[in-house]
């Protein structure tokens, strides 16, 4: 421990309002972390025992704050690390196998067409080929969105908070509901309609849950229509009349 300003320098000016300053280190392990600096106006009392006394333990409780700081933080990088293998692992179980299937049915769609008759459905097959692409390419997107996010509770945009409020669905209902973007939703969203469109998300999801079976949900957010954004969630779970493929729709100006 330091006191500074004991002495006067001889360029200082006298109307320099420092006074005396104690400096401690902030110390953990024995590895300096860095140095608390406790300055008083010029013309005031000298340290004394206490003052001292109670310095120490300022920055020793500094020091341990500091610690606790770079820890949390390590902790925040590893549950980062933790959560791209989780959607890595997810890429690997949906994508890939979506991908690996669409492949061997348009193999098997060519070389059912070199040699189909007039009439034969290999059209229908080629456009559900096409149709489980652009699917493919939907979840491949929000995949790449998630790992954009950063591992706090509240995500810098608009998809990272649709993505939070399925995730936080998935605990209850026991499978991660699919999620698709259409348009520049968080260039074209205001604070108030994205507001509403959780809203009516976090509605849907707990009816869907209420529902029973319920064994998957498609949730889209499409802004692609100049002037509006729609929301559309479809379950295939069974309403009271015991219809299934509820749709839940929600549609709001922009």
């Amino acid at each position: 421990m330091t006191d500074a300003g004991q002495q006067r320098p001889a360029d200082r000016s006298d109307e320099d309002p420092a006074g005396l300053c104690m400096m401690l280190p902030l110390q953990s392990g024995g590895r300096l972390i860095g140095t608390l600096a406790l300055p008083r106006a010029r013309g005031g009392p000298a340290y004394d025992a206490v003052d001292r006394l109670l310095a120490s333990q300022f920055a020793s409780q500094a020091a341990l704050a500091l610690v606790l700081a770079d820890a949390q933080h390590d902790r925040e990088q590893l549950a980062v690390c933790e959560d791209r293998d989780r959607i890595a692992r997810d890429l690997h179980d949906l994508v890939v196998r979506r991908l690996l299937a669409t492949e061997m049915m348009l193999e098997s769609t060519r070389r059912r067409a070199e040699n189909a008759p007039s009439g034969d459905t290999v059209g229908d097959e080629l456009t559900r080929a096409v149709d489980e692409l652009d699917s493919t390419i939907q979840e491949v997107r929000t995949a790449v969105f998630a790992l954009q996010q950063p591992p706090t509770d509240a995500p810098t945009t608009f998809r990272g908070r649709v993505l939070r409020e399925t995730d936080g669905a998935a605990v209850l209902l026991g499978f991660q509901p699919s999620v698709h973007f259409a348009g520049a939703v968080d260039a074209l969203l205001p604070p108030a309609v994205a507001g509403d469109l959780l809203t009516a998300l976090r509605g849907a999801l707990a009816t869907a849950h209420r529902r029973n079976p319920v064994t998957s949900i498609e949730v889209v957010v499409d802004a692609s229509s100049p002037g509006r954004v729609r929301l559309t969630v479809t379950d295939d779970g069974r309403t009271e009349a015991g219809a299934r493929g509820t749709t839940v729709a929600w549609e709001s100006a922009l």
